[in-house]
């Protein structure tokens, strides 16, 4: 396994007029999968995400945490790998630097959280002025940074994220439903992480392609398997992974296999090509045929790789029932609260979704639950445990669902062995 203390990058900085030194360290977090995550558009047994520390020391001890999932590239969806990160982190770095040298005058508009400590904003503020906010993997970057300084704000104010955002209590927040992925395999590489998952919750998202006897043979399969439990009340979720360029094989696939199990499956996520708002009037025309087939049925149709930013939805939103938000995709937990309330405000259903990661991110973006109505927050049950650096939290629950922690800031710590914070 890789070494875990290999810094990409490390930097210091003085506030003094509020007694802080501020330490921010970019780490590379590498996670090793319990199977082979295979998708339409890639294949991966290690994902290499990025992770940030902010550290301050003086009138407070404390750090904040941040990760970013990072999946293989893809043209269109996901843009970043790691040396892209460390790219935007360095530039990140020195406009902070600049920024506290010139001792700007920072307003607090831009930041939910109120009444902190000023240095707060100050990074915020260099976040939102970055140079190297015009590259196109900079919301990913950012988002890792954004999550550690919003972790560091809930441990400030002695609250948990997700009551800072949502203003409520956990001890009366509704547990929700959530969804574990099984990735597109072989028979018994399937079963492994079929009965894995099964331990943790009935609801089963599952990858498959425009492969028709694929896919037909692995809904046979899971169908054969569940049918083993007695009283079963799960859900699946279909995600094709946009890998129907041709509207015709998937209302095939749809009639002739997806319909067969229709009293299962609560949604088919992203079977349209990555840019499909850039097809012609007609092409979407057959699409909205494809949700309306679906919807008829009680099956739901959900976009994940054509959302990325808020200006993403409303083109998309005639196509599509609801739409899976990613913290990486939108580029922080604010974009992500502007991107949920945008599709409500277009009767579009939120999805809560996530890339591989660890439980960091997990935990990030569960600040989001009760927005949606089911969430696919299952990246920590995919890596193995020797990998994972941190532990707390929310925990899952069989008959229930998810159950929230109430720790301060994200809630989650780094395990003894790991790295020193």
């Amino acid at each position: 396994m890789e070494d875990k203390n290999i810094i990409l990058n490390k930097s210091t900085f003085e506030f003094p007029n509020e007694k802080i030194k501020l330490t921010l360290i970019h780490r590379k977090l590498q996670l090793h999968l319990r199977t082979s995550f295979n998708t339409s558009h890639s294949n991966s047994t290690i994902r290499n995400n990025s992770l940030i520390i902010i550290k301050i020391e003086g009138k407070y001890n404390l750090y904040g945490l941040g990760e970013s999932g990072l999946p293989p590239k893809k043209k269109d969806c996901y843009l970043a790998d790691i040396n892209d990160i460390k790219n935007y982190i360095n530039s990140y770095s020195l406009h902070l630097k600049n920024i506290i040298d010139k001792n700007e005058e920072i307003k607090e508009e831009n930041f939910p959280i109120k009444n902190l400590p000023k240095f707060i904003y100050i990074l915020i503020y260099a976040l939102d002025t970055c140079p190297s906010n015009n590259e196109e993997y900079y919301n990913c970057a950012r988002n890792c940074i954004e999550g550690a300084i919003f972790d560091l704000s809930g441990k400030i104010k002695e609250k948990s994220l997700i009551s800072l955002i949502n203003n409520i209590n956990e001890d009366n927040f509704p547990i929700k439903k959530a969804f574990y992925t099984i990735s597109i395999l072989e028979k018994d590489e399937f079963l492994k992480s079929l009965n894995f998952g099964l331990k943790y919750t009935q609801y089963l998202k599952i990858k498959l392609n425009k492969d028709f006897n694929h896919t037909k043979s692995s809904l046979e399969l899971l169908n054969k398997e569940i049918s083993k439990i007695p009283n079963y009340k799960g859900k699946w979720s279909i995600d094709l992974n946009s890998d129907f360029s041709n509207v015709e094989d998937c209302i095939n696939l749809i009639k002739n296999i997806i319909l067969n199990y229709k009293d299962k499956i609560y949604m088919i996520e992203q079977p349209f090509p990555i840019n499909i708002i850039k097809q012609s009037k007609e092409e979407i025309e057959k699409w909205i045929k494809v949700k309306e087939l679906c919807e008829e049925n009680n099956i739901l149709i959900f976009a994940d790789e054509s959302i990325s930013t808020i200006n993403s939805i409303e083109p998309i939103s005639k196509i599509v029932s609801g739409i899976n938000i990613k913290l990486e995709k939108c580029g922080g937990i604010r974009n992500a609260i502007n991107c949920i309330k945008k599709g409500k405000e277009l009767n579009l259903i939120i999805w809560i979704g996530c890339m591989v990661g660890s439980t960091l991110l997990m935990n990030m973006a569960s600040c989001f639950l009760p927005s949606c109505i089911y969430s696919d927050l299952d990246g920590q049950l995919l890596i193995d445990d020797e990998s994972n650096p941190f532990y707390g939290g929310f925990k899952w629950d069989l008959d229930k669902g998810i159950i929230l922690g109430n720790d301060y800031g994200i809630g989650v710590k780094v395990k003894d062995g790991f790295f020193e914070v």
